[in-house]
């Protein structure tokens, strides 16, 4: 016999009917956090999340694939399966510059927009559940709700048990406040599609009356069949997200934006060897030409600096003459940023020419061994390094730029070489951080480690589109 609805230990047909306040939450935060490092530029640590982190997002995976067994065993997968999108578009947001890689440029905004319409979609899912969840009543009787809920829309009709109605009238409120962010941080395209996903709320919210019986005719989503499917739905995401993640993230394919070697794994092995200079091990002295040397290492400084400040330039006004192209944006380039950002690159070239001799000629007055000597070595092998890369980088760039879709790789190329730049400069003052640290040479040396320590504070910790 059933048991009685006064029994403590009776299954709540409510409760199964819907997604446990825990996964509602756990979605809801991965879901505002998609959402930040969609329209988050890559110099704000959060990034690190979609192109540094990209594990996590395979943690995200297991664990919705146990919390998806779990739910079924509860019998609560069915009610649970829009929340599970989230945790499967994760690892296809990462791999999104794979995806588009070699794309024209309106392949590329389909994809993208259809990707960032289910970004944007995904907090608003995560904010309905949550009041239906609170919100809607028991079936046949109507919650009331504090005066200012009323003012929400689609609220009164949750409240009332209108749950289809009222959902998409919350969706389409939710979504109105995301339309400014839509604008100012990814442009009108992407406004554009999330008035288009506003409309479609508006038009669910009033395209009838409520159906109860509706779920009748559809019995394989009903009862034990439904959670089987439901799961069987899962599974089948969690392979698909794998998949896509796996594919592409060792395809065959080069990236276009090479040759920075943190953009095509088939070139790391051209990167610049920090084994090539050994460390000497005695203490560092003051050297009797100790204005030359000193003269010397800002020299290597300053040319650094120039030299990125020139891929800086072209890294950044790439980014967003591509961004503009991509999303129909307006963000304010440089005039003629091209042209700027090589002639900087020219100037650390023709710094290079008039300075390098003399730099030379200081570093042949060290005895061997000696730890400025090796720090001097390593500074001009690494800037010499850099420098010989310029001219591929400018011709690739070039060809680049004919298209807009090719925007993004000529963006990407010099990211990925100002990482390298920031990130070898930052290892090149932790390996040799004794005679940078040594107080008998301050002297000698701080004009030089404030230029190279503003070189690594720009780049070092920066996330490249990898």
């Amino acid at each position: 016999m059933p048991p009685t609805p006064a029994d403590p230990n009776a299954p709540s047909t409510t409760r199964l009917d819907r997604p446990p306040g825990w996964l509602v939450f756990a979605t809801g935060a991965l879901a505002v956090t998609c959402l930040v490092l969609a329209i988050a530029e890559t110099n704000l640590w959060a990034h690190y999340l979609i192109d540094g982190g990209e594990y996590l997002s395979l943690c995200g995976v297991g664990f919705i694939a146990v919390a998806g067994l779990f739910l079924f065993r509860a019998r609560r997968l069915k009610a649970s399966l829009p929340l599970v999108v989230p945790w499967l578009l994760y690892p296809i947001i990462t791999q999104g510059d794979e995806i588009i890689d070699n794309l024209s440029i309106n392949p590329m905004r389909i994809i993208c927009l259809v990707l960032l319409a289910a970004i944007f979609a995904a907090p608003v899912s995560a904010v309905v559940y949550a009041a239906r969840l609170v919100v809607v009543p028991e079936t046949g009787s109507t919650r009331s709700l504090p005066l200012l809920l009323n003012w929400i829309p689609g609220l009164r009709w949750l409240a009332q048990g209108r749950v289809r109605a009222g959902s998409a009238m919350l969706a389409a409120a939710l979504f109105t406040l995301e339309v400014p962010v839509a604008h100012v941080f990814l442009g009108i395209l992407m406004m554009v599609a999330v008035v288009v996903m506003i409309l479609g709320a508006l038009a669910v919210a009033s395209s009838g009356p409520e159906e109860s019986a509706a779920p009748a005719r559809r019995p394989w989503m009903q009862g034990e069949r439904g959670e089987r499917t439901a799961l069987g739905l899962l599974l089948a995401g969690v392979v698909l997200s794998l998949g896509i993640y796996v594919g592409y993230k060792n395809r065959p394919e080069v990236y276009q934006g090479s040759p920075a070697v943190y953009m095509d794994p088939k070139r790391r092995g051209e990167a610049y060897s920090m084994s090539r200079i050994p460390v000497p091990s005695q203490p560092a002295m003051v050297p009797a030409n100790a204005e030359a040397v000193r003269a010397s290492l800002e020299f290597y400084g300053v040319f650094l600096e120039k030299i990125l400040s020139g891929f800086s330039v072209l890294d950044r006004n790439y980014t967003w003459d591509y961004h503009n192209h991509l999303f129909l944006k307006d963000t304010p380039l440089i005039p003629e940023y091209r042209k700027v950002g090589l002639q900087r690159i020219a100037e650390a070239h023709a710094l290079w020419t008039s300075g390098l001799p003399a730099a030379q000629a200081a570093r042949g007055s060290l005895p061997m061994g000696d730890p400025i000597a090796a720090l001097m070595d390593e500074l001009q092998a690494y800037s010499a390094y850099h420098l010989a890369r310029t001219p591929e980088m400018e011709r690739l760039s070039l060809g680049y730029e004919k298209t807009q879709a090719g925007l993004q790789h000529a963006a990407h190329l010099y990211e990925g070489e100002c990482k390298e730049l920031g990130s070898g400069l930052d290892a090149i003052l932790k390996k040799h951080a004794g005679v940078l640290a040594a107080p008998q040479v301050a002297t000698i040396t701080d004009g030089f480690s404030r230029s190279a320590h503003r070189v690594g504070d720009a780049y070092a910790k920066h996330i490249v589109g990898v």
